[in-house]
């Protein structure tokens, strides 16, 4: 899987050049998450991966969608257009606004009801009418396999607005223009005749002859010996958990127990082996995680036997020439996301560190999904659920290597009729290289009207007592009627005007801020957080007021400005200090301290100035952190301080030196 297949390249010139929704599906074992991982580590744009459960989220690499977005499990009325409590800090607020691609693993789980909090919420944040707040969202997920689970009052609930339990139905979705993307090369099986089998239980459309294929894998009373690893797969958690008790009981020796470290906050459902884990010598395991090291040796889902345990190491056996692997503790950790100097960062908010085996006699069909398997004992007699007996069947690699612990009836594949008539619809949704083409157009007009959109603006000035009534006035209404108009030949000339009004307000928000700050710490994070959005916003009208727009442009000048935050500026200059702030602070200082009566060394050291200099703090909390400024001194002088910063940091990026004046 080296090379994209076309199915696979659409999506990622989808990703690349537009901020369509895509709903990422396919067969199970046709590289979805293997396109996820490879997203990761090429994408540009600023993202968040969240998944439905906790340890479908430890898989992604990712957070729930519940904690990420602090939603309650409770099923939620859709209320359109309103406007949400959002609790959130204003770190959380600010890394949503950040936001550019929310990437949604195990779509397929997701009620509608949240894909509908969601949209409301980036909405909110966002200040935008589009979609989701205009972020893209991918979708990954198979509607054949798990579905969301709801309960009967649950639904009596929710089925009055939506038509299914599924994310297809959001109102959100409903009214969002957004292409469904199918891999269909299979990866995972090389039997064409069981392919085929796996498509017809998949669609429901199982043939007599292809039923009758899958009862000649059905043996009485199989008992597979000890060199055989095969792996039971049952509907029920509690039958998995008897099987694999009662053959540890049945191996002579004494049980060994590995006890697990949590530290900080990891959730218990996205726990990926047990805190206590009990093996024996000759216990049939499953690595529940890939091999980090370069050798490789074990992936998630691989099946060994116990052989010996030396102090803290398990040793496996998988199959008979294989060599011993030895098997230490590994750990797992859960993510959070937060936003650092415009960019969002994976933190590490807690861990699980565990012998990375599980007892593998037995799993449930649930806890199989996302795994592969080399020979595997079925049991989907006791099914009762729509996509289990599909995702019990395509867990096998092959046909050979799967046996039917009892035989298969066409009642045990139980499908859902809204999946088979959305799968039908949604046909038209197929995106080729005309629809790209439109795309990527509507994109570009997106990015325009994000570019004239001042609803942050409106929104973070909110927080203040009235400020800037004219110029509230004249931006905002203006604005609006630009945005029916909406043209690439006109942005030039629209750009110069707003970053002539934004200058202004710039220049008379600097007078008017420090008396409503006071000593308020809350005041003084949001009046950094409305000027470093109106010092991007200028920056961004300086460069289109003298340059046409375009996508590339818009995202090239965007990354440059997030780029030129806190002390990456040094960088352009190879690390050396700043020595014309540097100058220009001395300078600034000898006319306050003649200005106060008073030594310049007592407003500011010369050891202070330095360090400002250094780390170009573009925020009043940034300046405040500085030893030898402090709140008192950020207070008195942070507003002056970090004008000639920004215009600094500008004068860095190439602005004119009659447009690095006005500030």
């Amino acid at each position: 899987m080296n090379a994209l297949n076309p199915a696979m390249q659409m999506a990622q010139n989808y990703l690349e050049f537009t901020n369509t929704t895509i709903f990422l599906t396919g067969k199970a074992g046709t590289g979805k998450t293997t396109f996820l991982q490879n997203l990761r580590k090429t994408s540009s744009k600023k993202m968040a991966v969240v998944a439905p459960t906790g340890v479908a989220a430890i898989n992604a690499g990712g957070m729930t969608i519940h904690s990420f977005f602090q939603l309650s499990f409770a099923p939620v009325i859709p209320t359109g257009n309103g406007r949400p409590e959002l609790h959130y800090s204003l770190e959380k607020k600010e890394l949503l606004n950040s936001l550019e691609l929310l990437i949604i693993d195990e779509i397929s789980m997701v009620r509608p009801d949240v894909l509908d909090q969601i949209d409301l919420i980036l909405r909110n944040i966002k200040g935008s009418s589009h979609p989701f707040g205009g972020v893209q969202l991918l979708l990954i997920g198979d509607l054949s396999q798990l579905s969301p689970i709801i309960r009967n009052e649950e639904w009596a609930m929710l089925g009055r607005y939506y038509e299914s339990p599924y994310f297809y139905s959001s109102l959100v979705m409903q009214k969002a223009s957004y292409v469904r993307i199918e891999l269909d090369h299979v990866y995972r099986q090389k039997e064409q005749a069981f392919v085929d089998i796996l498509n017809e239980v998949r669609n429901q459309t199982i043939s007599q002859t292809s039923l009758d294929l899958l009862n000649a894998r059905y043996v009485p009373n199989f008992k597979p010996d000890a060199a055989e690893p095969y792996i039971t797969l049952t509907t029920h958690n509690g039958i998995a958990q008897q099987i694999n008790n009662e053959f540890l009981t049945a191996l002579p020796g004494t049980e060994i127990e590995f006890g697990a470290t949590i530290r900080g906050d990891f959730p218990k459902d996205a726990y990926p082996t047990d805190t206590s884990l009990k093996l024996k010598i000759g216990a049939q395991v499953m690595f529940v995680k890939n091999d980090a090291s370069a050798e490789k040796l074990f992936y998630n889902g691989k099946i060994g036997t116990v052989t010996r345990v030396e102090n803290d190491a398990v040793f496996v056996q998988c199959g008979q020439q294989d060599k011993e692997i030895m098997v230490e503790a590994v750990e797992w950790t859960n993510i959070a996301y937060t936003l650092e100097s415009d960019t969002i960062n994976e933190t590490n908010t807690g861990s699980f560190a565990q012998i990375p085996l599980k007892l593998a006699w037995s799993i449930t069909i649930h806890k199989s999904q996302g795994l592969s398997f080399d020979k595997a004992v079925i049991d989907v007699s006791e099914s009762f659920a729509h996509g289990q007996a599909y995702v019990a069947l395509s867990r096998c690699r092959s046909l050979a290597g799967m046996v039917l612990r009892n035989p298969i009836a066409t009642r045990n594949i139980i499908g859902d009729p809204a999946v088979a008539r959305y799968n039908v619809q949604a046909m038209a949704l197929k995106p080729d290289e005309k629809r790209l083409e439109r795309d990527r157009q509507q994109y570009e007009l997106y990015l325009l009207s994000e570019l004239f959109n001042f609803n942050p603006l409106q929104a973070k000035l909110g927080e203040f007592e009235p400020l800037l009534p004219n110029a509230q006035q004249d931006i905002f209404s203006i604005a609006d009627k630009f945005k029916g108009k909406l043209k690439t030949d006109r942005s030039m000339a629209a750009a110069g005007y707003f970053q002539e009004k934004l200058t202004a307000a710039v220049e008379s928000l600097h007078q008017q801020l420090p008396a409503q700050i006071g000593k308020a710490k809350d005041k003084a994070a949001k009046a950094d957080h409305l000027m470093n959005w109106l010092m991007d916003r200028i920056r961004l009208m300086a460069y289109f007021a003298v340059n046409a727009f375009s996508t590339d442009s818009y995202l090239e000048v965007s990354r440059q400005k997030a780029k030129a935050s806190g002390q990456s500026y040094l960088k352009t200059l190879n690390d050396k200090p700043n020595q014309k702030l540097f100058e220009q602070l001395q300078a600034w200082r000898e006319e306050e301290g003649a200005r106060e009566k008073m030594m310049p060394n007592m407003v500011l050291t010369e050891q202070t100035l330095a360090a400002i200099a250094e780390k170009l703090p573009e925020t009043l909390k940034a300046l405040s952190a500085i030893k030898g400024v402090g709140p008192l001194k950020t207070q008195l002088y942070g507003a002056r301080l970090i004008t000639m910063i920004r215009a600094y940091s500008l004068e860095l990026l190439g602005a004119p030196a009659d447009q690095r004046s006005l500030f």
